[in-house]
């Protein structure tokens, strides 16, 4: 349920991934519509869970996962896009806790760094924190949220006041 990855292609300083094109709407345009039914949703967070598992088991911390990254064609199959700020973990801790990364975007993801997408963020990344797998399970449940209720969860009317809400637990 991952997009396939057909290549990268560089010019310049610019990298690009070559991706499959997945038809139909992204999951935010379903949710616009309105709340999506529970027989419809679970379904839908089944196949985004299994994604994100492949993911994790190979490493992958997807960082911003949202209804905007989640495709789901017309026969009801999910892929999550968008791993550009995707980071792999090498090494973790004894309790499975990241504690180095290699990043997989060309930008700048260290710790200390925020980025993503606020109302998704779990609290370890809206601080800049180092993030493993949990940090995908916050946003699985942030977007499970939003497809049962047809509302985000955290999004407030500026960025500092949805991380204050995903800090707050608001």
């Amino acid at each position: 349920n991952i997009a396939q990855i057909y290549g990268l292609e560089e010019s310049g300083s610019i990298r690009a991934l070559v991706m499959e094109l997945v038809p139909g709407d992204d999951l935010a345009v379903r949710i616009a519509r309105g709340p999506v039914p529970l027989s419809e949703a679970l379904p839908i967070a089944r196949q985004i869970a299994q994604a994100l598992e492949a993911a994790h088991e190979q490493g992958i911390v997807h960082r911003d996962l949202k209804p905007a990254n989640v495709k789901v064609t017309e026969d009801g199959t999910v892929k999550v896009l968008d791993f550009g700020l995707a980071k792999a973990v090498v090494a973790s801790d004894s309790g499975g806790h990241q504690t180095e990364t290699h990043t997989l975007s060309p930008a700048e993801t260290g710790p200390n760094t925020v980025l993503g997408t606020a109302a998704y963020m779990s609290p370890e990344q809206t601080r800049g924190q180092l993030l493993d797998r949990r940090t995908d399970v916050w946003a699985f449940g942030c977007v499970l949220y939003e497809m049962l209720t047809g509302q985000p969860a955290f999004r407030r009317s500026t960025t500092s006041d949805t991380i204050a809400a995903v800090l707050g637990g608001q």
